[in-house]
């Protein structure tokens, strides 16, 4: 007691106790806004974020396999994804039933052939037609017979009698653009000495620069290209004439005539092509995922082109410079959202999307 105070203190039981619980109470509340400032990203707009996605691309080893998994650093980097599975299993055979079970999220492919697919059409008949969705178009790609100097094959005609790999295993693109080209000169099929079949580009590549074979023919793939470049002097392709070409793109959608200058880094040529048949490459993915997470996957590839620049051949094929929307099947809204915003969506591209969604529904 104090100046002559006659009041006492009791000391309460519970005091400590009250005083652990606040202090207990706000070490909670901090922890808890720290996790949700790092977790709000993950769920930024309600998305629903996968752990990890699996990507189909066509096949080991080639450029398309190679770019994909280089577009998942930057996946993996700038969005909650933390795996980016790129998995070569194939064509949309393969993938399409995948996609349908959530087996895998993304893929990518020739726009030519998806088109078929989104309309349930040849070799997809017993599939029907499928409500997949473009993500993204990329790099071109050449499509036309490769052959050697030494066949001495300078035109179309020349094939006549000559043993030609054309039968891609599960792929009907090669068939039909074989016989496409083929007619543009007024032959089929029948006109060769062997139409012969295989089911990987090494078997076919090595045959030709073994001469058991005298032309392949398959999209352009660099590294295989500069292999006979190596082996062979050049790897050369069959030419077509303007007529000849515009024939065969009449006929086949989803092609282009296109003249390609020597050593372009889409097909690892050492001479130009004139007239050369050229399609587009393009990732898709299923309707059903969040369109939050396609346009944050979108964003992540095309907002940041310095981080692939020089990283891959192909990697400036794939920046908004190089004309993303590209109308075949219908774009996922999460990318047309992206798309819009940077304002590369056109009232054209809008109309070409609505009729598409509209024909399906109709089908």
């Amino acid at each position: 007691m104090k100046n002559g105070s006659t009041r006492s203190f009791v000391r309460n039981p519970f005091a400590g106790r009250a005083r652990k619980w606040a202090d207990a109470c706000r070490r909670t509340a901090f922890t808890v806004s720290v996790a949700l400032l790092f977790l709000g990203p993950a769920n930024a707009g309600g998305a629903e974020w996968p752990e990890e996605v699996t990507v189909v691309s066509p096949a080991p080893g080639t450029s398309v396999h190679s770019l994909l998994t280089l577009m998942g650093k930057l996946v993996v980097k700038h969005t909650p994804i933390n795996r980016w599975d790129v998995q070569p299993l194939g064509g949309p055979e393969v993938w399409l039933p995948m996609m349908k079970e959530e087996r895998c999220q993304f893929a990518n492919h020739a726009v030519p052939d998806m088109i078929r697919a989104y309309q349930g059409l040849g070799v997809y008949e017993r599939i029907g037609a499928t409500p997949v969705r473009k993500v993204a178009a990329g790099h071109s790609t050449m499509f036309m017979f490769w052959t050697t100097p030494d066949r001495q094959l300078d035109a179309i005609e020349d094939l006549r009698g000559k043993r030609v790999f054309v039968r891609y295993k599960t792929n009907p693109l090669f068939l039909e653009m074989a016989e496409a080209q083929l007619a543009s000169a007024g032959l089929g099929l029948t006109d060769l000495g062997s139409v012969l079949p295989f089911s990987n580009l090494s078997v076919a590549t090595k045959a030709l620069v073994e001469g058991m074979a005298d032309a392949v023919l398959f999209p352009s793939v660099p590294e295989a290209v500069e292999e006979i470049n190596r082996l062979t002097g050049e790897c050369r392709f069959v030419p077509l004439t303007l007529q000849q070409s515009r024939y065969v793109a009449e006929r086949l959608r989803g092609y282009a005539v296109e003249d390609v200058p020597a050593r372009d880094p889409r097909v690892g040529n050492r001479t130009p092509v004139s007239n050369a048949l050229v399609y587009r490459n393009a990732m898709f993915g299923s309707p059903t995922l969040d369109p939050e997470v396609v346009y944050g996957v979108v964003k992540a590839i095309f907002d940041h082109p310095a981080e692939m620049r020089g990283a891959h051949p192909l990697a400036p094929f794939w920046t908004l410079d190089y004309r993303p929307v590209a109308l075949s099947v219908p774009y996922h809204e999460g990318a047309v959202r992206y798309f819009r915003e940077k304002g590369l969506w056109t009232s054209a591209a809008q109309a070409h999307q609505e009729r598409m969604i509209s024909r399906r529904r109709s089908n």
